[in-house]
């Protein structure tokens, strides 16, 4: 294996690594409005476009069903087209718990920038 080969694989691991890390509170962040599963997982696969396999769909929902059993979103269900659909909103926990969350990846950003500019000097 090429030296390319093996950054490429390393590279793909951890950005396997990176999508479970934020999976959670990307799928908080857009639940700020209400949306329903497929919507998600779409949303989902559109932002973390490295993943290799792509998620799939159990992932999403694996998720989904944790953070209602934590009490972090609310869910309804709707029937549509014959289907019944699933809607997924943050509970009033779960704003709050976002926002802590938020909170961790601002310091996280602030902390990677600073290890960047000491680097550099």
């Amino acid at each position: 294996m090429t030296v390319d080969e093996q950054i490429q694989e390393m590279l793909k691991k951890w950005r396997a690594q990176l999508s479970r890390g934020i999976l959670e509170l990307l799928i908080l962040v857009l639940l700020q409005k209400e949306r329903y599963g497929w919507d998600i997982l779409q949303l989902i696969r559109s932002l973390l476009p490295q993943t290799d396999p792509p998620l799939a769909d159990g992932t999403i929902y694996n998720v989904l069903t944790r953070l209602k059993k934590r009490s972090l979103v609310s869910v309804r269900n709707e029937i549509v087209d014959g289907r019944t659909r699933r809607y997924f909103q943050l509970s009033d926990k779960g704003k709050k718990f976002l926002q802590e969350m938020l909170n961790d990846w601002d310091q996280v950003g602030i902390s990677f920038n600073e290890a960047q500019d000491i680097s550099k000097n």
